[in-house]
C-alpha cells in the first residue's frame, strides 16, 4: 500500500470534502478521487459515501481510519527517531490525549510551558479513546498518556505522576430547574432525559455510577454517546443531562451549570508513562505538568 494513498485517505476522513482535501495535499481533485478508488479497490470495501452534497464514511471506513491512522502516526514517528539517531539536535514525545473540553482547555498552555524550556523537542499529539490510549501506550506507540487514575489503578506496570483530584458533577443546560442547586442526590435525576458514555469512553468510576443510575432510579429516558464533546454539544442544545468528572467538564462556559453529585468516589487526573521508562526527556515531561499543574 503507498503510504500517500493512506495519507490522502485520512486527509479525506478528517475533511469529508475532496476540495479541501485537495488544496490540502496539493493535489487536483480527480487527482484525489482516483486514489481513494485505488485504495477502495485494494482493500475491497467501501470506504465512503458519495453524493452531490456530503462526504461520509462507511462503517468500515470508520474502521480503517481508526487503524491507519495509528499505522501512519507510528510511520512519522519511525521515520522521525531514525533520522533524530544521525543528528540528535532533536528528540520526541508523543502524548496521548481523550480530547476532553478540559484537556482542550489547560493542555495547550502546560505544554507549551514545556516547550519553551525544551524547544528542540518535537512533540506528537494523537487522540484516541482510553481503552485505545492504554493499548498504544503498552505498544511504546504513546510515551505518556492522559487519563483518570482509576483507569490505571490495577495495572502494575505504569507510572502515574497526578495532576487534578476530582468528584462527579451533573452536567446540565444552565437554564435546567436543577442547574442552581447546591449539589444533587442521584434520585433528583429521576425523570430526566440522560446521556450515558458508552463504554469505550467510560472510565470505571463513570461505568459503576452510570450503571447505578441506569439500575436504580425510575423513568429514565437514557441515550448513550460515544465522543465527550458530542455529550457537550447535546447538553448545551437541551437534548439532557449527563454525569461526568469535574475535570473533564468545561471550566467555564456560560451555557452550561456542573452540579456537584452526592455521590462519595474520588477521582483523580494525570499523566501515565510505562513503569520501565528511563527516558529522561518523559520522566522530564511527566514532572513538568505536575509542576504547571500545582500553579493552576
Amino acid at each position: 500500500m503507498d503510504l500517500r494513498h493512506l495519507e490522502v485517505f485520512i486527509n479525506l476522513a478528517e475533511s469529508l470534502n475532496y476540495s479541501k482535501t485537495a488544496e490540502n495535499l496539493h493535489l487536483s481533485q480527480p487527482a484525489v478521487s482516483r486514489i481513494i478508488q485505488r485504495l477502495e479497490d485494494e482493500v475491497g470495501v467501501t470506504l465512503f459515501y458519495r453524493s452531490h452534497r456530503e462526504v461520509q464514511l462507511t462503517k468500515n471506513g470508520k474502521l480503517f481510519y481508526d487503524d491507519s491512522k495509528s499505522l501512519l502516526n507510528s510511520y512519522n514517528k519511525a521515520l522521525q527517531r531514525t533520522r533524530n539517531s544521525f543528528n540528535r539536535q532533536q528528540s520526541n514525545l508523543t502524548i496521548g490525549i481523550t480530547d476532553t473540553p478540559m484537556e482542550q482547555a489547560v493542555l495547550p498552555r502546560m505544554i507549551q510551558a514545556f516547550h519553551q524550556k525544551d524547544p528542540d523537542c518535537k512533540i506528537f499529539m494523537e487522540g484516541f479513546d482510553h481503552n485505545l490510549l492504554k493499548h498504544h501506550l503498552f505498544k511504546h506507540d504513546s510515551d505518556v498518556i492522559f487519563t483518570t487514575h482509576d483507569d490505571i489503578i490495577e495495572l502494575s506496570d505504569v507510572r502515574y505522576f497526578e495532576l487534578f483530584k476530582g468528584y462527579f458533577v451533573a452536567l446540565l443546560p444552565a437554564g435546567h430547574p436543577l442547574a442552581n442547586q447546591e449539589k444533587l442526590e442521584l434520585d433528583d435525576l429521576a425523570g430526566e432525559k440522560m446521556l450515558l458514555m458508552d463504554n469505550n469512553w467510560c472510565p470505571p468510576e463513570q461505568l459503576k455510577l452510570q450503571e447505578k443510575i441506569r439500575k436504580s432510579i425510575d423513568d429514565l429516558d437514557i441515550s448513550y454517546v460515544n465522543d465527550v464533546e458530542i455529550v457537550n454539544l447535546m447538553v448545551k442544545a437541551g437534548l439532557g443531562i449527563t454525569v461526568i468528572p469535574n475535570f473533564v467538564a468545561l471550566r467555564s462556559c456560560s451555557e452550561l451549570a456542573a452540579v456537584r453529585l452526592a455521590y462519595p468516589v474520588r477521582l483523580g487526573y494525570g499523566l501515565v508513562c510505562r513503569k520501565d521508562e528511563h527516558d529522561p526527556l518523559v520522566l522530564a515531561f511527566c514532572q513538568a505538568m505536575q509542576e504547571e499543574a500545582g500553579r493552576m
